[in-house]
């Protein structure tokens, strides 16, 4: 196998993600019309069925459909819920990033705004606006008058 740099290993881990997802997701199509058209049939039998007086086999082939996607559906739920590939690269690209911050990030300084910052514990209180205004009023009271005449 080539050994990729780091720029291509976050690109072949986002492309598995895309892939991933766009394949689960047409699986997931692909059941569900086959469901349909499983649904269809046995409807469009039923009636076939009472005419004919195989209502007995109708129902046996009921059942047996309901059984075959009970349990593929059952294995789809397990194996989505224990090998969630797409978690696993999802946490791996968040690790890197994380370290990539700490390490590339570090000289930049980036100042939150003071609405954010305000928000977080041990940070300065912010005075909202009226408060400021209730200061620049008594600001006001504090100013000398002008005198207007000069002797």
């Amino acid at each position: 196998m080539t050994t990729l740099n780091t720029t291509q290993k976050v690109q072949t881990c986002l492309e598995f993600i895309d892939q991933r997802l766009e394949t689960t997701s047409e699986q997931t199509i692909q059941i569900a019309e086959m469901i349909i058209a499983d649904i269809k049939n046995l409807t469009d039998g039923y009636q076939a069925a009472i005419n004919n007086g195989n209502l007995q086999a109708h129902s046996e082939l009921v059942r047996a459909t309901q059984m075959n996607w009970v349990n593929q559906l059952h294995d789809i739920i397990l194996e989505q819920t224990n090998r969630d590939l797409n978690g696993q690269v999802i946490i791996a690209l968040q690790k890197f990033v994380t370290s990539l911050n700490e390490n590339q990030l570090k000289h930049y300084p980036f100042e939150l705004p003071s609405a954010v910052a305000s928000k977080l514990p041990n940070e300065h209180e912010y005075l909202t606006q009226a408060e400021i205004d209730i200061l620049m009023g008594q600001q006001n009271l504090f100013d000398e008058p002008h005198s207007q005449s000069k002797h």
